[in-house]
């Protein structure tokens, strides 16, 4: 095995830490799991590679892609197998998140690559959120521990015979969590560095991301265990730190296209008070922080992009998320906005604050619009109806969330289907468990013999960029440019997170619906253009569409056409 030393990566001071909100994070992503990564996903590129990828800048280690194999003349000369469809350039999973087919470079050869690697295991730690940690507390309502293993077990089975595991298989290994304050965190983190031997963790305590760090500091990877924290800290810690949706700098990227494309100069047209919607739009914004302060950088980057593109706040106000203290809070907030004449509130936060602030709104009379910018799940049904009706009739803005096509055609509901034939144990999880996995197991495909933490990277740079319609939200990750925006102080950095576009949405409050938990009610997110959505810089420069019933929808019973992936038999089932 490669020996290793423990090079120490930059403490994350609690300056940095976002422990509350992540922990509101994770219990409300249990609960609306399958909103969140109930979608299929589809190419949008042939290739989709970054540079790296290419000729003569290509890492020699990593495995050759079906494409990089037919761009170079050699397809006829490497073994793709019969799990590869020649025809995508894509193994015959039937998801549009299938990978590519690759085959290693002649000479690489895996054995004892790394810790927690042999030449025929990769032992995982599969995490599970102390008793305390408000994510167990949740999620011991939907689905109990056994079934969650199950489903655990089932689906990376499902990948270790459908992916490419360069002969080798998972073997997993179990910690409960031992508190949910920092030093229980990173102890748990030591222990599966020194006493389990893992070369990742999928998943983490709610309530202390000091457990990715800690592992980032000793060279293990953990998947979706940043939740909620700023770019920066993916930047330390690469590349052990990997998760699903865009980092607060990144949406605040298409958050600021949409409010300077499309709202800024115009009237307040869906105002509740009567009396703004003649006046042209005065911006309230509303968000979290912690004390010491957390987005102090991030602020910088709202002020700085508002500034070049026309856009001041009358009033930005800041909460902490103390829960006995959010009414209080709440009353401070809407005083001040009020009295400023914010006819528009932009809130980026918890998905708890906004009861406390419609509710008080109501209360001292104002009526203004309010913009959701997805943070948290702010964006999805089952939160929306917990929001004072009067105030949220009025919502409207952008969702990282793509429309929804119901729980038995979500990804990792459908794949089990078609590989077990039956249903996931873990029905109300399942798409939270699936979005780990899927990632990691993503990585191993690509990284190729040779399984190292630097490899997992370069494998998933080279990952194609994949989708772009309404149920399929798109995903890169890597040196690519989609978020590049150095004129506002965000240079492209290395994408370790899988979304990049967003959709307009606004919030029904009429329609009779199925929420994300299947519970029928009245109010639910619709979309607007059909669900169409847009990269950062990418954004129209025209008038919201916002509450247009033409063209707007709230689900598809099935994926529209262009988000279909193939079909293939399964390989359990013998077809």
């Amino acid at each position: 095995m490669t020996p290793r030393t423990v090079t120490p990566v930059p403490r994350l001071g609690l300056a940095r830490r976002f422990g509350p909100l992540a922990a509101i994070i994770v219990a409300i992503a249990l609960v609306a799991a399958i909103a969140s990564s109930g979608h299929d996903q589809r190419s949008v590129t042939a290739v989709g590679a970054s540079g790296a990828a290419r000729g003569a800048e290509r890492d020699p280690t990593l495995p050759i892609t079906y494409q990089e194999a037919k761009q170079d003349g050699t397809l006829s000369k490497e073994h793709f197998g019969a799990n590869c469809d020649t025809k995508t350039g894509r193994i015959k999973l039937p998801s549009v998140y299938a990978p590519p087919c690759v085959v290693a470079p002649k000479g690489v050869k895996g054995g004892a690559t790394f810790q927690g690697v042999t030449a025929k295991t990769i032992t995982i730690v599969l995490y599970q959120p102390a008793d305390l940690d408000l994510a167990a507390v949740l999620q011991a309502k939907l689905d109990p521990q056994p079934k969650i293993a199950k489903t655990e077990e089932a689906f990376l089975d499902m990948f270790q015979h459908t992916f490419n595991m360069w002969g080798r298989k998972i073997v997993i290994k179990r910690l409960k969590g031992s508190g949910v304050d920092e030093t229980s965190a990173r102890a748990d983190a030591v222990k599966v560095d020194e006493e389990l031997h893992a070369f990742a963790s999928l998943g983490g305590p709610s309530q202390s991301p000091s457990y990715a760090d800690e592992l980032a500091s000793r060279h293990v990877l953990c998947i979706n265990c940043g939740l909620g924290v700023p770019d920066s800290v993916f930047q330390d810690n690469a590349p052990y730190m990997w998760g699903p949706l865009q980092t607060p700098e990144q949406f605040l990227l298409n958050l600021g296209d949409y409010v300077v494309n499309r709202l800024l100069h115009h009237k307040a047209s869906h105002a509740g008070d009567p009396a703004f919607r003649s006046r042209e739009r005065t911006f309230g914004v509303v968000h979290f922080e912690q004390d010491p302060p957390v987005f102090s950088d991030v602020e910088r980057l709202v002020t700085a992009q508002g500034k070049k593109r026309g856009f001041e706040a009358v009033a930005q106000l800041t909460y902490q998320l103390i829960l006995d203290k959010l009414g209080e809070q709440a009353r401070t907030i809407i005083a001040k906005l009020k009295a400023e004449k914010a006819t528009t509130v932009i809130f980026l936060g918890d998905p708890i604050m906004p009861i406390n602030l419609t509710k008080t709104a109501t209360e001292q009379n104002y009526f203004p619009e309010w913009i959701i910018t997805g943070t948290v799940l702010t964006d999805t049904t089952v939160l929306g109806r917990l929001y004072d009706p009067r105030q949220w009739s009025h919502a409207f803005g952008i969702s990282s969330i793509p429309v929804p096509t119901g729980q038995r055609n979500a990804e990792g509901w459908r794949l089990h289907k078609w590989y077990f034939g039956t249903d996931p144990t873990a029905k109300l999880v399942a798409p939270l468990i699936y979005q780990n996995i899927q990632q990691f197991m993503l990585g191993v495909h690509m990284a190729g013999p040779k399984l190292t933490p630097d490899t997992f990277r370069g494998g998933m740079f080279k990952y194609p960029v994949s989708g772009g319609g309404p149920t399929a939200v798109q995903v890169s990750y890597g040196n690519r440019k989609v978020f590049d925006a150095p004129e506002i102080g965000f240079p492209g950095k290395p994408d370790y997170l899988a979304v990049d576009d967003m959709s307009e949405i606004w919030w029904d409050a009429k329609t009779k619906a199925t929420d994300e938990q299947g519970k029928d009610g009245i109010g639910v997110v619709r979309y607007a253009n059909g669900g169409r959505r847009y990269l950062p810089g990418k954004m129209p420069n025209r008038p919201d569409d916002a509450f247009k019933l033409k063209g707007s929808v709230f689900k598809y019973d099935t994926p529209p056409p262009r988000d279909r992936p193939p079909s293939y038999p399964s390989p359990r089932k013998g077809g």
